[in-house]
């Protein structure tokens, strides 16, 4: 079981929340369906039960910055509590990078920001970037990410709805699963 991916998707989560929330020494609760954590994990598991218990298991879960995790089976999806130590220790020794502080900024300064304004945000931290404009089915009108996952690995999704802009940060293989890997155009 590869769990390096896994941890640091939960760090990136926690980062996220503290750049919109502010940082509170207090558990997270994080949400996982049994496709997401095959991604991240490396594993090909048909049980969430049986995820559950082997990650309880495994070693290395035990052994990370986010210290003692609990596991719980909650409607189809496994959750992961991690503790306010847990929290802390992101919270005292990462940071969350300067283009996810720019882009939670954006959206929390301007609630109705404009495409062009997230594209210039891109634009500024990579030249390279796609922008697409989603199929009229998909609950989105927009995704936006870096053609080199260096720079940031995920897909932030855009919708534009009564004057307000929202974004959802996906996975790669998340976005693919929710969407079908729907053929659109850059827009």
């Amino acid at each position: 079981m590869k769990t390096e991916r896994f941890v640091t998707n939960m760090i990136d989560q926690i980062l996220e929340a503290q750049c919109k929330l502010g940082y509170v020494k207090e558990s997270i609760r994080l949400y996982y369906p049994l496709s997401s954590l095959n991604a991240l994990l490396s594993e090909n598991q048909q049980d969430l039960m049986t995820l559950k218990q082997d990650l309880e298991r495994c070693e290395a879960m035990r052994h990370t910055i986010l210290g003692p995790l609990t596991w719980e089976v909650d409607r189809g999806r496994l959750s992961v509590c991690i503790s306010p130590a847990g929290v802390e220790a992101v919270h005292c020794t990462r940071q969350p990078s300067e283009f996810l502080k720019s882009i939670v900024a954006l959206f929390q300064k301007n609630h109705h920001c404009t495409i062009e304004e997230i594209r210039s945000l891109f634009a500024s931290f990579h030249a390279e970037y796609i922008c697409e404009k989603m199929p009229a089915q998909a609950d989105f009108d927009y995704c936006f990410r870096f053609k080199d996952a260096e720079v940031d690995e995920y897909y932030y999704c855009i919708k534009m709805e009564m004057g307000h802009t929202i974004y959802h940060r996906f996975m790669r293989e998340d976005y693919e699963e929710l969407f079908g890997c729907p053929k659109t155009e850059e827009a």
